[in-house]
């Protein structure tokens, strides 16, 4: 049936598009027609015959394709890779073309339609039109080419022979027909001309057929005319090939249109984070507690020395397959991320970049430096170009390249890391700078006694962390070498009693081994940082003078026991600690005898029973 058409404009203005066609589509189901009567001798053997209703298998639409389009292939194209085809047999509301009294209509509209026993429907032949099922309605453009000698074959005039496709694009809106409450509607595809493929269409006439063809694993549609004296067969049709289901190709579309529609829909206040702070300050943590813990919506790296800028994006890599090899741009990390907060504007993504200040970061962000600029609501300020990027996230190697509004970047940095790449101002400016504070509010495990000693882990922190402060006062940023209230797990205070309880027989090696392992982590962390790192110019600030290597004072620590592996420490810092633990103990004692019920205190029947019993 016909009926007017009104089309509705980005900002919801009614627009009139003139007259527009209501089809549904025909999916016809893959199996073959009955065989026509055997050819005479010497006929040609190509089917040609239709069902009544004038459907073909896709087979058979391939063969007659390729008898009325002899000159179409070419090396970017082969019949052999076309896995659907969706045929349009214009009338006089689709064609563009006035000799024949033909409406300047600018849609099609087709019904997506499910094929006969089967869940797939019009929408499959185009993948992405079902990536995103946040939006309803929305008008996309997909990238077509159109063959050049095709349209000169049909009478086209002023076209470059000396190239052999052009590039186009044909517009797609969605909407949903017939919804109501409880009931679904129907998923409705108009294709929305306006000047897409004039070269094409100008030469088509009525009952003149449009073709738009999908290939297997690309990125772009081919779209061709065929004329009437070829049969088709009648009204809008869709052939999927069998192995089209098993087309992973990822379609993302570049539209203005399109991107409007997400935009309007997308998360804002993506933003540049730099957590800083000393070594177990618990940078790691507070990303998975304030920002983000669904790995589904993240990327996760560490930046290194030998970290590039091509691993960070993209590089081009060898491809076996089938015995074949060939070189596709393989996206990194920030690549991967970008395209999905792209495509799924109603969800917040972020890129965890651990030790950023381990790699060179300005040469591994390269050009993408420029996008950490934001506006307010999050938006890359600027754009850069990248094709390889750009094919990838938009579908397009010429769309400029923008941070969402919905991705954020956060990167963690240790304070006190040495001989490893400085952040300059330009880089830190784009940056909002988060200390995370060395603190033991909330902590965990803070009253935890570090192994067989009586020595909480927070007093023996607070206790090293003071000295450091105190001596190295004339030394740049001494307070980067403290100690890290997470420095640390838990686990990594438990003592293992089976290292002092096991007989060493053959039959406990394993389980006393372990033990001993177990037992040796806090001194082969803690000591050993405190060693080599934050006292490193200063040891006997920290540990007794006698001492003269790192093993002398790992094996003194492990090889005692309870306040006696504190007598690594020098006289001062060992008074301080234990003044804080006598303190501490001093005053849990005082707080369990004030708890403790006195004698006047006591319930009446005990002193009853006392007198009986007396």
């Amino acid at each position: 049936m016909t009926e007017a058409g009104i089309g509705t404009n980005q900002d919801g203005a009614n627009q009139n598009v003139g007259l527009q066609e209501t089809v549904e589509i025909e999916t016809p189901t893959l199996e073959a027609p009955e065989a026509p009567e055997a050819p005479n001798a010497g006929e040609q053997t190509v089917e040609e015959t239709a069902t009544e209703a004038g459907v073909y298998s896709f087979d058979q639409i391939i063969e007659r394709l390729k008898a009325a389009l002899p000159s179409v292939p070419d090396r970017s194209f082969a019949w052999n890779d076309v896995i659907g085809v969706i045929v349009l047999k214009l009338s006089n509301t689709d064609s563009l073309n006035k000799d024949n009294d033909a409406s300047n209509a600018t849609q099609i509209q087709v019904t997506a339609a499910r094929e006969p026993g089967q869940d797939r429907i019009t929408e499959d032949f185009f993948p992405t039109l079902t990536l995103n099922r946040t939006f309803k309605s929305w008008r996309i453009a997909v990238p077509v080419r159109v063959n050049v000698r095709n349209c000169v074959q049909l009478g086209a005039e002023n076209l470059d022979e000396s190239k052999t496709w052009l590039p186009d694009t044909i517009q797609i809106r969605r909407r949903i027909l017939n919804e109501r409450e409880g009931v679904p509607g129907n998923p409705n595809l108009q294709l929305c001309y306006g000047d897409d493929l004039k070269p094409l269409r100008s030469v088509l006439q009525v009952n003149d057929y449009l073709v738009v063809v999908k290939l297997k694993k690309t990125l772009t549609y081919v779209a061709f005319g065929v004329k009437n004296n070829v049969d088709l067969g009648t009204g809008k049709k869709m052939y999927l090939a069998p192995r089209a289901d098993r087309d992973d190709t990822v379609f993302p579309l570049d539209m203005v249109q399109y991107e409007q529609v997400l935009d309007a829909n997308r998360l804002k206040g993506g933003k540049n984070v730099l957590l800083y702070g000393v070594p177990g300050a618990g940078k790691s943590w507070t990303i998975g507690n304030y920002y983000c813990d669904d790995e589904s919506r993240m990327e996760r790296l560490v930046f290194h020395p030998d970290y590039t800028h091509s691993d960070f994006i993209g590089q081009i890599l060898p491809n076996v397959k089938e015995g074949l090899v060939t070189y596709e741009f393989t996206e990194g990390p920030f690549t991967k991320l970008l395209r999905k907060a792209y495509l799924h504007p109603t969800e917040e993504f972020f890129l965890i970049i651990e030790e950023i200040n381990r790699g060179n970061a300005p040469a591994i962000f390269g050009e993408v430096f420029q996008l950490l600029d934001r506006e307010d609501d999050g938006t890359s300020s600027y754009s850069v170009s990248n094709e390889d990027v750009a094919k990838k996230v938009y579908g397009d190697p010429n769309h400029m390249i923008r941070i969402p509004s919905n991705m954020s970047i956060i990167g963690t940095m240790n304070t006190s890391d040495q001989n490893v790449f400085t952040l300059d101002t330009a880089f830190q400016r784009r940056w909002d700078m988060r200390l995370i504070k060395n603190s033991f509010d909330g902590h965990a495990y803070a009253t935890r006694k570090i192994l067989d000693t009586d020595v909480e882990w927070k007093e023996f922190v607070e206790a090293i962390n003071k000295e450091i402060v105190r001596k190295n006062r004339q030394m740049t940023s001494s307070e980067d070498k403290r100690l890290g209230t997470y420095f640390i797990r838990e686990a990594d205070l438990i003592f293992d009693e089976r290292e002092d309880t096991l007989p060493q027989t053959e039959e406990n090696k394993k389980a006393w081994t372990e033990a001993f392992l177990n037992n040796h982590r806090f001194a082969e962390k803690v000591i050993k940082y405190l060693w080599d790192d934050a006292f490193k110019f200063s040891r006997d600030d920290l540990f007794k003078p006698n001492f003269f290597s790192l093993e002398e004072v790992i094996d003194f620590f492990n090889e005692n026991r309870k306040r006696e592996r504190f007598r690594i420490l020098n006289d001062e810092i060992y008074d301080a600690l234990y003044a804080a633990v006598n303190q501490r103990e001093a005053d849990e004692a005082a707080q369990t005898a004030a708890q403790a019920p006195t004698d006047t205190q006591q319930p009446a029947t005990e002193n009853t029973q006392g007198d009986d019993a007396q």
